[in-house]
């Protein structure tokens, strides 16, 4: 068993005792969506999570230490994190295309650094960058295109583009108060456009 990962041991001790992942995380008294990044292999258990999860699956804790993985900076969980990332997006009331450039530098200086950011941060930016293209394409399109003056609309680029900034202040207020609660699927869609 030493050649396995942290993580592989991890989901073979919680299958051997019958246990599914939301009865372990009970029991060790962690966050679900942390004990399915340990199982995934996109987070490392360190320290008081290792302890906690070596207790509920009555092991001892140096049963990991074999084979837990090293890397120069452990990962830490912080939401303020997840919190800010999602918040700076709201820069595109100040600067435009704000809403995508300072989520991306945030993503890019604590995606390795900080649990569920990399994840969390391409939901953000993805979501952001599509609505980004239509809160500037519509209005741009209009610019060169007589369309909406013949619909007898000629405002609606500006309705449209009104609509979407509240929209995206709202969506990203209920984020905002989302991330603390584990069973909410931020941003449900993915456009597979950052790996």
């Amino acid at each position: 068993m030493n050649k396995q990962t942290t993580s592989e041991q991890i989901r073979t001790l919680r299958k051997n005792k019958g246990l599914s992942q939301e009865a372990l995380a009970e029991m060790a008294g962690i966050n679900l969506r942390t004990l399915q990044r340990i199982e995934a292999g996109s987070a490392v258990p360190r320290g008081e999570t290792l302890r906690l999860l070596a207790q509920a699956l009555e092991v001892p804790v140096e049963h990991f230490s074999a084979t837990t993985e090293t890397s120069s900076a452990p990962a830490r969980e912080d939401t303020g994190v997840l919190k800010l990332l999602n918040l700076s997006a709201l820069s595109f009331w100040i600067l435009p295309f704000g809403n995508v450039f300072l989520p991306f530098a945030l993503w890019l200086y604590k995606r390795n650094t900080v649990v569920g950011v990399a994840d969390f941060g391409k939901r953000v930016l993805q979501f952001q960058a599509a609505w980004t293209v239509l809160a500037y394409g519509i209005p741009l399109i209009s610019m060169f295109s007589s369309i909406f003056g013949r619909l007898g609309v000629p405002q609606f680029p500006l309705y449209f583009s009104s609509a979407l900034l509240v929209i995206n202040t709202i969506v990203i207020a209920w984020t905002h108060f989302a991330v603390d609660r584990p069973k909410v699927n931020l941003f449900g869609f993915k456009l597979k456009a950052l790996r």
